[in-house]
């Protein structure tokens, strides 16, 4: 289900689901659910970016979990992981781009 994220507006509701496991977007009254491994590595921070280009981006843990999920001007999201990791700004376009490539 394609969720309508690409609006600047931020999504209705924003909620760590699943012990962590997942991020849980609401718009329209659909929910779409992204799990954290996969977000953590669509990272775009410049770290990951360079770790990317490098061929050394390591595979996210399967037990990794998100730690935190703060808006940032009403378009994003910083989300914060259970390795560390709390560089990624994660705008909600991206999250839209991310939900569709993983909605069958």
């Amino acid at each position: 289900m394609s969720l309508h994220l690409a609006s600047p507006a931020p999504p209705e509701h924003v909620l760590i689901g699943s012990g962590g496991a997942a991020l849980v977007l609401r718009r329209g009254g659909h929910d779409v659910t992204l799990r954290a491994t996969h977000l953590r590595a669509a990272c775009r921070c410049a770290a990951c970016a360079a770790a990317r280009i490098t061929g050394t981006l390591a595979a996210p843990a399967p037990d990794l979990r998100l730690a935190s999920a703060v808006p940032i001007g009403g378009y994003a999201l910083n989300l914060g992981f259970s390795d560390g990791h709390a560089r990624g700004v994660f705008p909600f376009a991206y999250l839209a781009q991310l939900a569709a490539e993983t909605t069958p």
